[in-house]
């Protein structure tokens, strides 16, 4: 443990620059006030703020106006006692309810900016150590970690007509960045698996470890933006967009240099550890989460822009039962809604653009891929990653054909339900849903285990396979 205090200190620089081939070593370029700096941020709080970031100088002369992201961590260490009033609203009776007060308990004390120093109301925080940038020839997102203005991770790619058939797409394939706000309860478990800064507790989330998992009344809400569109290209819901300033990569696949760009609010998730979700005798496929997702439409042209989000789903299940295999292809010109499924609601409502939607009109959202949903993704968070993230052959997307073997044996282990605290292979760990857990341990585990020049039995148990959204198209 000694040797990783110095690691994460060297990690925290506040102003990286995004080339790493061309800048000079560390030691050489920090002046004393800036290591100072450094040591007192991570003596308060024990993590980076943030991976990616124009110079102090650049900063100072051309975007003093911006925000700087700082990582809100001093999570409650006692669990709080107090519900989040939607509970009382039952999803499965009145979805549309339910989802609209979870959106307002996410709103509420918070604004545009997504600050939750800012909000008066009640606390929110972040997940520590999505600052890194995965490495190696498998790394996905490429060149990803955090970003210093607002926070936002590198999240996925977003392909040619993939919104409507206004977007020709750029080469490289423009970007999906995210950030997501846990609230008091989800904090709570945070803090169980972080109290040691150094020591990251990874049963915390996993139920076979003194009843692990996120307590109930968790909620995350994640704001997803993109640097789409560009140039001719258009999507006629994205006017009036809620807009904010992002160092990020020039494109997602093909270029590791970052420059400040507008990044546009396309789409917000949400997930609520709900009770009446949970397992039980009449409940028997139960999960325990509540996932849903709203897609941006600036045709509203609300006053206050996060109101222009609207809802798309919710969903509680992965229907295992229903394997037929059918998508609706790129691009969404009308949303297709599977009236069969029984574990998801899809919202039709003139204010709603045309989505995909997911495998034979699973919940996702746009920024999603067409073959798979919210929950057979989240199915598959755990650590050590060494369950794919998507299922054979559903990468790349967005084709007339659906996936080969979609709705085969294979395939529909992704789409069964799994219950909240478990992992989908028994031999790691469950990060109970949380895909941004389990980057933030891979991160971390990496960046110790590079720190101290050794190895973890958990790397040799099984096959590591990365955490990724998509593959990389014979054309990218």
């Amino acid at each position: 443990m000694k040797h990783l205090k110095p690691l994460i200190i060297a990690t925290s620089i506040l102003f990286a620059s995004c080339d790493k081939k061309r800048e000079e070593p560390v030691a050489e370029k920090k002046n004393h006030a800036l290591a100072a700096l450094e040591q007192k941020n991570y003596e308060e709080d024990g993590f980076p703020d943030f991976g990616y970031m124009v110079s102090p100088q650049e900063y100072r002369d051309k975007y003093a106006d911006q925000p700087i992201f700082r990582l809100k961590t001093d999570f409650p260490t006692e669990l709080p006692e107090e519900m989040p009033k939607f509970l009382d609203i039952d999803f499965k009776k009145e979805p549309l309810k339910y989802i609209e007060a979870v959106r307002d308990y996410g709103f509420e004390g918070n604004t545009e900016e997504w600050n939750p120093y800012k909000n008066k109301v009640r606390n929110w925080y972040h997940i520590p150590w999505l600052h890194p940038s995965v490495e190696g020839p498998n790394a996905y997102p490429p060149n990803g970690g955090t970003e210093g203005f607002h926070g936002l991770i590198k999240e996925a790619p977003l392909g040619p007509l993939q919104l409507g058939p206004g977007l020709k797409g750029i080469e490289g394939d423009y970007s999906v960045y995210a950030i997501t706000l846990i609230n008091d309860k989800a904090g709570y478990a945070m803090g169980k698996m972080w109290k040691s800064p150094q020591s990251p507790n990874i049963k915390v989330l996993d139920k076979r470890y003194d009843n692990g998992g996120f307590p109930t009344g968790t909620v995350f809400i994640k704001l997803l933006f993109t640097d789409a569109p560009k140039g001719t290209d258009f999507v006629d819901y994205l006017v009036n967009p809620l807009t904010w300033k992002a160092y990020i990569t020039e494109n997602f696949w093909k270029s590791d240099k970052r420059v400040v760009s507008d990044v546009h609010l396309l789409q917000m998730d949400i997930s609520v550890r709900d009770p009446r979700a949970d397992r039980s005798p009449s409940n028997p496929q139960g999960t325990g989460w509540v996932f849903g997702t709203f897609c941006y439409n600036g045709k509203l042209n609300k006053k206050n822009k996060l109101m222009n989000l609207v809802p798309v789903g919710l969903t509680w299940g992965n229907d295992p039962e229903n394997k037929i295999n059918k998508t609706s292809p790129y691009p969404p010109i009308k949303t297709e809604v599977n009236k069969d499924l029984k574990e998801t609601v899809i919202f039709e409502s003139p204010n709603l653009p045309p989505q995909h939607l997911g495998w034979n009109g699973r919940l996702d959202g746009p920024a999603d891929l067409n073959t798979v949903s919210c929950m057979s993704c989240h199915n598959a968070a755990q650590y050590p990653a060494v369950t794919s993230l998507v299922p054979p052959n559903a990468a790349p997307d967005g084709g007339v054909n659906p996936p080969a073997g979609g709705g085969g044996k294979k395939w529909m282990e992704w789409f069964q339900n799994i219950e909240c605290g478990t992992s989908m292979d028994p031999n790691v760990y469950s990060t109970d849903f949380s895909f941004q857990v389990a980057i933030a341990l891979e991160n971390f585990f990496t960046a110790k285990a590079a720190s101290e020049n050794g190895k973890f039995a958990s790397q040799y148990k099984a096959v590591h396979v990365p955490i990724r959204r998509g593959d990389i198209a014979p054309n990218k």
